[in-house]
């Protein structure tokens, strides 16, 4: 990949800010729910401990995996069959976009199953893909989920990236996801990038939407914590987690992984929101990764 520039933008007023609620209350709930004996799953049914977007909203389906599969093919110069999507959750209900989309086989690996039981929203992601133009999978005869995955080429993974050493090598032309690697334990990312960069296709990309921000008020008051609480169970438990690595980070793990990396697509602020006390000194965080809310990452095999 030659080196490109990249564009800016500035963050939206309000963008990611959450619920109407002080920072340190949201903060505080979000602690003692994790200390509760209750599957992350019953919390998000009940919307106290759902994802920042509602996978059942229409720009959600078909859009985003759209202009993935146009970016790739331009990249690629060709376009791209098979696919791995990284952390996808409820997303998996794309599986008949993804079909349409000409995309198969489709590799979803996530650490936990929160991809819906039920077929209505996979019949409804088959509806947004014929308003599209697209041709979905016929899913009139699937009688379980497993029937849904089956039409559509698609496969589900749970687990971590250990279960990638059971695909060929450079068998997946794209890798694909959304606001997912700032989630990863720092000391995953190392093993999922070298899984990785073993699945990808020679000509292959990996595709990847990170947000910087903090995820209860779209500022950085996370960057304030020293690592020994940070890095604790009580803050993974209560999935207030993210690994605090800024931008220039990512892409030289990407880079150590053996991909060329590029951030082409950035959300600025002008003035970094950082906690009050600024950063954390263990962090050791290079002044210009505090300005980048959120990046699409491009990267492909070195």
């Amino acid at each position: 990949m030659s080196a490109v520039s990249f564009r800016e933008r500035p963050v939206p007023p309000g963008f990611a800010a959450g619920a109407p609620v002080p920072w340190w209350v949201k903060f505080g709930v979000k602690l003692a729910i994790g200390t509760l004996p209750v599957p992350a799953r019953a919390w998000r049914a009940l919307g106290l401990r759902r994802h920042s977007f509602s996978a059942s909203e229409a720009r959600r389906l078909v859009p985003p995996l759209a202009k993935a599969v146009a970016r790739a093919t331009t990249l690629m110069g060709r376009a791209p069959r098979s696919v791995l999507e990284i952390g996808p959750g409820a997303m998996v209900r794309r599986a008949p976009i993804a079909a349409a989309l000409g995309l198969g086989p489709i590799l979803y690996l996530d650490v936990e199953d929160d991809a819906p039981q039920d077929l209505a929203p996979y019949r409804m992601a088959a509806e947004a893909a014929r308003a599209a133009g697209l041709t979905p999978p016929d899913l009139s005869g699937c009688a379980t989920r497993e029937d849904v995955l089956a039409a559509c080429g698609a496969r589900l993974l749970l687990g971590g990236p250990e279960l990638l050493a059971a695909l060929p090598a450079g068998s997946v032309d794209l890798v694909f996801s959304e606001v997912v690697l700032e989630h990863v334990r720092r000391e995953a990312m190392v093993p999922l990038l070298a899984a990785l960069r073993r699945v990808t296709a020679p000509d292959g990309v990996g595709l990847h939407g990170v947000d910087f921000h903090d995820h209860l008020g779209g500022a950085l008051r996370q960057l304030g914590f020293s690592p020994d609480f940070w890095e604790s169970r009580a803050v993974d438990r209560a999935a207030l987690y993210n690994n605090r690595l800024g931008l220039s980070e990512m892409l030289e793990l990407f880079a150590r992984a053996g991909f060329t990396a590029e951030a082409p697509h950035r959300l600025v602020w002008e003035e970094p929101p950082l906690p009050p006390r600024g950063v954390h000194p263990a962090l050791r965080r290079r002044a210009e990764d505090n300005r980048i809310c959120h990046a699409e990452l491009e990267a492909r095999p070195g």
